[in-house]
């Protein structure tokens, strides 16, 4: 007889959406990685990241649109907006900048 060789099985553990938050919770406060914090919490990176979005969404009542705008120019409140010129320019390597400008 020939010996059977078997992959070891991982179960599954079902979460309720409180103990996620936990999770969250104690990632937000930790200084790791998500892979690391998921590595050793034994998460897959997947879940992690589905039920992180799943939770947002949940919270601001409505999905966010993927093509939502992340930053907003803001104003002071009574104050007219000025046109600002600015230029930035980043140096990220050898070779590799990075340009921002706004012209009036």
């Amino acid at each position: 007889m020939g010996t059977t060789s078997t992959k070891p099985t991982r179960s599954r553990t079902s979460r309720t959406p409180a103990q996620w938050q936990a999770f969250f919770d104690h990632f937000d406060q930790s200084d790791q990685s998500r892979e690391q914090f998921c590595h050793e919490q034994g998460i897959s990176i997947s879940s992690f990241s589905r039920w992180r979005t799943k939770l947002r969404e949940q919270t601001s009542g409505k999905p966010m649109p993927s093509n939502s705008l992340l930053f907003t120019e803001l104003a002071l409140e009574g104050q007219p907006t000025v046109a600002t010129v600015w230029d930035i320019e980043l140096q990220l390597g050898t070779d590799v900048f990075l340009r921002l400008r706004r012209p009036c």
